[in-house]
């Protein structure tokens, strides 16, 4: 003899998950890795011109001390200034990208 149980809310509980709510699900990580990915990237580069930039300023600087190496597309001009000084402009320009450039006041 089989014994039949009614259905309760245990059983019809455990059903587990669609397939629509693990494509769902699937979708949603892959769209949020992509992003986490891009952004990684982004602040990456973001982060090597950074280094760049600031590279560049440490060596117009040194240029500007009568230092340093050498730069492509470096300009140096002295300029005449009041009481014997003048002004010494050391600047940067690059194709595509704007101009750096760093001034000084020398005087005896």
């Amino acid at each position: 003899m089989s014994v039949h149980y009614p259905p309760n809310s245990a059983t019809v509980s455990c059903q587990g998950m669609s397939l629509v709510e693990v494509l769902v699900a699937i979708t949603l990580l892959a769209i949020s890795s992509l992003l986490l990915l891009r952004y990684a990237q982004t602040l990456h580069s973001s982060e090597q011109t950074q280094w760049q930039r600031r590279e560049i300023w440490r060596q117009l600087a040194q240029r500007l001390e009568g230092g340093g190496e050498e730069l492509r597309y470096l300009n140096e001009q002295a300029t005449m200034a009041d009481g014997g000084c003048h002004w010494q402009r050391v600047e940067w320009h690059p194709p595509n990208h704007s101009p750096l450039y760093l001034e000084r006041l020398r005087c005896p």
